[in-house]
């Protein structure tokens, strides 16, 4: 993964907290580099703690603010001002035709022309997860100019970690120590998400997979992704 000034990095993301989770530590490599950094969220994070008859409740509204404010401070710490929020009920993405998540993808690619893009893996519990891969998968078939030439998954933690058999195998390791403490500090904006050890989502946690992940590149605190797609041409 070539991170430098001419770099355009698009991650896209379920929901608000998986940019943090799944790359945050690479996000912020890649704005001290100077690339042009911007993160679509297809969905809300919130929902699926409500029941549907709860939606219209002034609980729900103000815990969605609260994850939009939450996101808000936590993109300001990875240096990110390029974003857009969108509305998909988090862990219903079933719910909606496959092709309105991916003309959604499409558009937004065609407005920002990525050079790479990350993305959730399909190895996940969370369907939301799984089908923002196949969205994805699907948007960026390579006939159009504004299809990045690289395209990385990510892992978002608890989601994968739940798997009855995890197939997510990484084969692109990101050094992140020098981004350890700001990754931590931006994780810490989304305050109702993390848990005590041993959630997989606890402080605790994300080191351990971030070392974990090291074992296998040498590393001493990294991220990890897999090269889904990578076009070299003589252009």
């Amino acid at each position: 993964m070539n991170l430098n000034n001419s770099t355009r990095l698009l991650i896209i993301a379920a929901h608000p907290d998986d940019e943090v989770l799944g790359c945050g530590g690479t996000i912020l490599k890649a704005k001290e580099v100077g690339a042009t950094v911007a993160v679509l969220f297809l969905g809300e994070g919130i929902s699926a703690r409500f029941s549907a008859d709860e939606y219209d409740s002034q609980e729900f509204k103000d815990q969605t603010k609260k994850r939009t404010e939450e996101s808000y401070n936590a993109l300001k710490i990875l240096g990110v001002d390029q974003f857009h929020f969108g509305d998909k009920l988090c862990t219903q993405f079933d719910k909606y035709p496959l092709l309105d998540l991916v003309k959604e993808i499409e558009v937004y690619m065609s407005n920002f022309n990525p050079t790479i893009l990350l993305t959730h893996n399909e190895s996940e519990v969370n369907i939301d997860h799984k089908i923002t891969y196949n969205a994805v998968e699907v948007a960026c078939r390579p006939t159009r100019d504004f299809i990045p030439n690289e395209i990385y998954s990510f892992e978002i933690i608890c989601s994968g970690s739940f798997k009855f058999n995890p197939t997510f195998n990484p084969n692109v390791f990101i050094d992140i120590e020098e981004y350890w403490d700001q990754k931590m500090q931006a994780w810490h904006c989304y305050q109702s998400e993390g848990r005590d050890f041993p959630f997989p989502r606890s402080d605790q946690g994300l080191k351990i997979l971030a070392g974990y992940r090291s074992l296998a590149s040498g590393l001493n605190i990294s991220e990890a992704f897999r090269l889904e797609r990578m076009i070299i041409s003589n252009q």
